[in-house]
């Protein structure tokens, strides 16, 4: 079963979009191919920024899936990450990578000298499955910056901003 991942710099609605991944986006494939571990560990924008931009250029020809360039534009469907399967963020106030699920209602930081994925029952996702089904940026939710317009005229439905 596919799975989806999405960059960014910064957290909150106003994080800035890099790229994304389709496919094979699991914690083992994320610690053992060589770029992406490499924007776990980073510990500066830059480097986050250029081990994105080299897994987004290897993922189609190691065969794990499809990779989704910012030059593209947001590649799904939903208006925010809050239905991607993982987000994977730099955040520059603290220099640490972070990572939550869709409808992930903290982040966790990533050690750089010892990355780990949470583990357990889903630590990261919400705690009300039924109301995430619902709406999955509705709080307890992290913010997320909406990726596409809604028309006014559409009923609710997941993967809003608030």
């Amino acid at each position: 079963m596919s799975s989806y991942t999405d960059f960014y710099l910064g957290r909150g609605e106003k994080a800035d979009w890099i790229g994304s991944l389709r496919g094979e986006c699991y914690p083992e494939n994320f610690l053992v191919v060589a770029p992406l571990r490499m924007a776990l560990t980073a510990t500066d924008a830059r480097t986050f920024r250029a081990a994105v931009t080299n897994t987004l250029n290897c993922w189609e020809a190691e065969h794990l899936g499809q990779a989704y360039h910012r030059e593209l534009g947001w590649p799904w469907p939903w208006y925010s990450s809050h239905t991607s399967s993982w987000i994977i963020t730099f955040d520059s106030d603290t220099e640490a990578v972070f990572v939550t699920v869709g409808g992930g209602i903290r982040w966790h930081r990533i050690n750089p000298h010892a990355p780990r994925f949470p583990e357990g029952e889903d630590p990261l996702g919400p705690p009300d499955i039924h109301a995430w089904l619902r709406d999955p940026a509705a709080p307890p939710s992290v913010p997320m910056p909406l990726m596409r317009e809604k028309p006014a005229d559409m009923p609710i439905i997941g993967g809003d901003a608030r």
